[in-house]
């Protein structure tokens, strides 16, 4: 026996449930996890929740590749390709071939600012509608981002530059206003905004500008010791929620790892079975969006070279994997707190935990748990199988087993159990040295697992 005794045969022996991602190697095929559902922390344990679905909203248009979504003094902008949409109506076509970043000046004509990550910015106001900015002589390859600090807007090239509006003015740029950081010698990815810093993520390094009110050139300088040894390994994976930043980064060594910065800090949130996966990919084409409800924080991050979306809760500091309803990554291209953009499809939808499937598909929760051999190498005898979950009419989840280390064809049948039960339990579930669970519901109503309870006998062997 590895610790302790093995309990008494009349008391359940409760399995671990997945809490996080558990891969072996740099593919999802084995170990424990969780697909489209998270994890919270509950007085005895973990829960596990389906997570939030989709809803069609009004402002859809026809089918084409989502470019960036925002909302601003009330009305909900999009770009789906090429065209800017305000509540579905179209404002005009924009020179565009990746994700749009979108920033607001309230100060003179309220305005809109656009930079589009192929070289090029608009502005949109009342006045003067959709704007493409003509920028002095010099001032280009901007790459992805902005930062509105103290009435100046920033954007920077790929020269890592920051160039700064006139106040509260993004019709006017002068050639003098800018600031290079420098400290390493790497090219400009994105720009961002952190408290009251402009961060500049470059190739392998960050840095952080401040507003110094300098009378000439630049009024920003920059935050000594404050460099940060992470760059940026793609400038769509940089979001911003509740004015903290997320990023996948890189290193001078391409190491990848996702990176929260929280009060200037910036600490890795990706564990190592995450960065397994991430060291495998191509990201050829990645999307990063956030969804925020019902005391949950989620950073996304899909790449589409592993068909994969990552999701990192925040405030659990845990990651799952989500899906579409044909088990590959989520189409989602940008989010704006509980709207959602399809990547293809030309539709805006909402998301929360009220929605129990995808606008019509349903949603596959799938969760596997680690190993389990309660502590002792013997064999156990399983006479009775309790699922501790909410009592919910029309809620129905299968569960089988693998005795086989995730062997993909030693899988049983799935067997079935009605959650509407008063208490739902399986009887005379075989025997096993080591054994994993699979739990699958696709029913159209929410979901929470508590547990999963064994009856067992220890065998003599």
């Amino acid at each position: 026996m590895a610790t302790g005794t093995y309990p008494n045969p009349e008391i359940p022996t409760r399995v671990p449930l997945a809490v996080t991602p558990e891969n072996r190697d740099n593919t999802t095929a084995k170990d424990s996890k969780v697909v489209n559902g998270f994890m919270e922390k509950g007085q005895d344990g973990y829960l596990a929740y389906k997570r939030p679905g989709l809803a069609l909203s009004s402002y859809s248009v026809a089918a084409s590749h989502g470019y960036g979504l925002y909302t601003w003094i009330g009305d909900t902008y999009a770009n789906f390709g090429g065209t800017l949409y305000k509540n579905g109506v179209s404002l005009g076509t924009m020179t565009t071939t990746r994700i749009n970043t979108f920033d607001q000046v309230l100060g003179g004509t309220p305005s809109l600012f656009i930079t589009c990550g192929n070289k090029v910015a608009y502005y949109y106001n009342t006045v003067a509608g959709l704007t493409l900015i003509t920028f002095p002589a010099g001032m280009t390859n901007l790459v992805r981002g902005s930062a509105y600090l103290d009435a100046t807007m920033y954007v920077m090239d790929v020269n890592a530059n920051i160039w700064g509006s006139g106040l509260n003015d993004l019709s006017s740029w002068v050639s003098s206003n800018y600031i290079k950081a420098q400290i390493e010698p790497d090219f400009g990815v994105a720009l961002a905004k952190h408290l009251v810093y402009v961060i500049a993520l470059k190739q392998w390094s960050t840095e952080v500008f401040y507003d110094a009110g300098n009378a000439v050139n630049s009024p920003l300088s920059p935050v000594q010791g404050a460099k940060i040894n992470w760059g940026c390994a793609s400038a769509d994976t940089v979001q911003e929620i509740d004015g903290d930043l997320l990023w996948l980064s890189q290193t001078r060594e391409l190491s990848y790892e996702v990176i929260y910065m929280k009060n200037l800090k910036a600490i890795p949130v990706s564990t190592k079975p995450v960065e397994r996966l991430l060291a495998k990919a191509a990201f050829s084409e990645v999307y990063s969006w956030t969804w925020k409800g019902d005391g949950h924080s989620f950073y996304l991050l899909t790449i589409e070279d592993l068909n994969l979306t990552l999701a990192y809760d925040i405030k659990e500091n845990l990651w799952s994997q989500w899906t579409d309803a044909n088990g590959n990554y989520m189409a989602v291209s940008d989010s704006y707190g509980a709207l959602i953009q399809g990547e293809d499809s030309g539709k805006i939808y909402s998301m929360a935990l009220s929605n129990t499937d995808d606008a019509g598909s349903p949603i596959t929760f799938d969760l596997y748990t680690p190993n389990f051999d309660a502590n002792i190498d013997r064999r156990k005898i399983v006479k009775l199988v309790r699922v501790l979950a909410d009592k919910t009419p029309g809620s129905v989840i299968q569960i089988r087993h693998n005795d086989n280390d995730y062997e993909p064809s030693t899988w049983t049948n799935f067997r079935r159990l009605d959650l509407n039960q008063e208490r739902p339990f399986l009887v005379d579930d075989g025997t096993f040295n080591r054994r994993a669970y699979h739990i699958r519901h696709q029913c159209n109503t929410t979901l929470r697992l508590n547990a999963i309870d064994l009856q067992m006998d220890l065998g003599t062997i």
